[in-house]
């Protein structure tokens, strides 16, 4: 039988902590809502015209992938204060994309429907954002 020191339990426990105290963005419906966003806002954006590849497709691009990405990676981190971080590095990348949607309403790219449903989701997932980091900011958990 192998004999464990006091010291290596300890760690042992600690690492076991540390790795049920990681947030669980796969239950979030805010990350399922934004892989959402993304998909459909990656179809809206083929639509743009070809000359706007590296314009405005790009950007709305890397914003939206941004939203989910940020929710990902802060649920790793070891803190509810990092975490909330990342949520809010999410709600600017979030914000950018409905600025981004409403210039691409303007310049008559897409449909303006599919525009103001596409907004209307932004704010329904901002709204959730606030909810969350209020959340997590009145748990003691870390």
């Amino acid at each position: 039988m192998l004999r464990m020191e006091v010291w290596e339990l300890l760690w042992f426990i600690y690492l076991g902590l540390l790795f049920c105290m990681m947030w669980n963005y796969k239950n979030l419906e805010i990350f399922e809502r934004s892989k959402k966003l993304v998909k459909d806002v990656y179809v809206l954006a083929d639509k743009f015209p070809k000359n706007e590849k590296y314009g405005l497709v790009s950007q709305i691009k890397r914003a939206v992938i941004s939203v989910p990405i940020n929710i990902v990676e802060g649920s790793g981190k070891r803190t509810s204060k990092d975490f909330i971080s990342y949520l809010n590095i999410s709600m600017g990348s979030l914000k950018e994309v409905q600025g981004e949607l409403e210039i691409v309403g303007d310049l008559g790219f897409v449909d303006e429907d599919e525009i103001e449903r596409l907004i209307g989701e932004c704010r329904r997932i901002e709204v959730m954002l606030v909810a969350y980091i209020n959340y997590i900011r009145g748990k003691d958990v870390r």
